[in-house]
């Protein structure tokens, strides 16, 4: 098996994690708006689920959904 495990095959394994969190992250925040997908089988979210509904307080104090 190995015997060791240096740092460039470290820092690869890391960016692979990296990079799959990136898509997951991504792949959810594309879906905040317009989803679910209006289907003739019924609406359908996908996998990732999509992400919870932002909401921004204004300066005025007042709640908005974007």
């Amino acid at each position: 098996m190995m015997e060791y495990i240096d740092g460039a095959q470290i820092a690869l394994y890391a960016f692979w994690l990296f990079f799959f969190g990136l898509i997951i992250y991504l792949r959810r925040e594309d879906k905040r708006e317009g989803y679910p997908l209006e289907s003739p089988q019924g609406p359908r979210e996908g996998w990732p689920k999509p992400g919870a509904k932002k909401t921004y307080i204004h300066r005025d104090h007042s709640e908005g959904a974007h």
